[in-house]
């Protein structure tokens, strides 16, 4: 594919992001595609589009797992941003959930400010709100509009040092600082980390959900792996980056079950008398039986993943051989690099239902299947469906039952192909 966008490489790494080890370790080629939220227009069906290597290496020394080649940042998100968090119920929830929890564990005061970078719409914010001040801060100028809607202040532009120190001067020390789902976007992580470190007050604390690389090894959800997602963290790996390069502490694991399964880090400035919780010590050991401390277990992944794209093209193929209809559920980003890598067009899904209004009238990077409203489910309903977001699996069963009741069937593309 020829470029018609100012997307660039910005650099193929040559050592760690995180410790600086020169010696990477090869660990799985997805080809050449597209940025997984660059949804197209129909106008943009007959352009050329930007596609770029998505390759990810292991480093023997510190564990973090990261892309081998980094698309400019300012391309991907300092523009309409397609991702909105208020678009997924179960999202909606867990946040609201977590910030009502927050909230009362760090007993919050009115006084206290909490800040969230990557904060999207400002779902969660909106749900500590009324505990403290907030102030969110994201590149995407869409996504702004979208948290002003709900009252969130929201700053546009990317966290670092520079704006945790204008945040500082204007606002205050923040108690809190919250990431999800951002922390692991972000090419210069240092400097990142030394905003958070600027920024937060002596007793605060430093929270981020990221997703777990372990279960991207385990549940071969390899449809995680996009060019907006830079690095894929182990506990191994965070530790070693927020303490030996750092200087920071971290005190409290999590493994909670979202995006598969993701971890939620607790941080703190490591001020003398920090208590570390027991989580981190267990996280650790249950992550050495797992292998994810050993070069060979990352090595045996592309296997997996070259298994999965088989088996899933084929039963495919040879549904549409026997008639069938098939049409897509959701459209996330990493829906994107199943479909691309897969080789998934409109030959094989007719169309892609997604609940996001911005997505609805598109159409997907590479792959250029339509996205439709959910309503043509009731209109148009098809014979099979791909779970694009197979992560939500037992929620969207559950909610579309009437449609399985109907004869409708399933199919689950990891971490087995399966039809339900």
């Amino acid at each position: 594919m020829k470029s018609n966008q100012k997307i660039a490489i910005k650099s193929t790494i040559k050592k760690c992001r995180s410790c600086g080890h020169t010696k990477l370790v090869p660990m799985l080629d997805l080809g050449v595609m597209p940025p997984a939220n660059a949804f197209l227009q129909k106008a943009d069906l007959k352009k050329p589009e930007a596609a770029f290597p998505l390759r990810l290496v292991v480093c023997p020394k510190c564990f973090l797992v990261q892309l081998g080649d980094v698309v400019d940042t300012d391309a991907l998100f300092s523009r309409d941003y397609y991702y909105l968090t208020g678009a997924s119920a179960p999202l909606v929830k867990h946040f609201q959930d977590f910030g009502a929890r927050l909230a009362e564990e760090m007993e919050l005061k009115k006084t206290d400010l909490v800040v969230e970078f990557g904060s999207n719409d400002g779902v969660l914010l909106a749900a500590i709100m009324p505990y403290a001040r907030v102030l969110g801060v994201d590149p995407a100028t869409n996504v702004g509009k979208e948290a002003a809607k709900r009252q969130v202040p929201t700053l546009t532009d990317f966290f670092g040092e520079k704006s945790a120190k204008t945040i500082r001067q204007k606002e205050g020390a923040a108690r809190v600082i919250l990431a999800n789902n951002v922390f692991a976007h972000i090419s210069d992580i240092h400097n990142v980390i030394k905003g958070i470190s600027h920024l937060l007050t002596d007793d605060g604390q430093f929270i981020s959900e990221v997703h777990w690389v372990g279960n991207l090894m385990g549940a071969g959800g390899f449809d995680q792996i996009y060019h907006e997602h830079i690095y894929y963290y182990s506990a191994h790996a965070l530790k070693h980056l927020l303490e030996k390069v750092h200087g920071l502490t971290l005190v409290k694991v999590e493994l909670i079950p979202m995006h598969g399964e993701s971890l939620r880090i607790y941080v703190t400035k490591g001020e003398k008398g920090t208590a570390v919780d027991a989580s981190v010590a267990d996280f650790l050991k249950k992550e050495k039986t797992l292998g994810l401390d050993k070069i060979d277990t990352y090595l045996t992944f592309s296997k997996r993943v070259h298994t999965t794209k088989e088996k899933l093209l084929a039963t495919l193929k040879d549904l549409r051989k026997a008639g069938k209809r098939i049409a897509g559920y959701g459209a996330p980003a990493k829906g994107n690099t199943l479909l691309n890598y897969v080789g998934v067009g409109p030959d094989l899904l007719e169309y892609i239902i997604d609940t996001t209004p911005t997505k609805q009238g598109a159409y997907t990077p590479g792959m250029c299947i339509p996205v439709v409203s959910p309503e043509m489910l009731k209109t148009n309903p098809p014979d099979y469906i791909l779970l694009l977001s197979w992560n939500y699996a037992d929620a969207i069963l559950a909610k579309e039952k009437a449609l399985r009741d109907q004869g409708v069937k399933f199919i689950i593309p990891v971490p087995d192909v399966r039809i339900v």
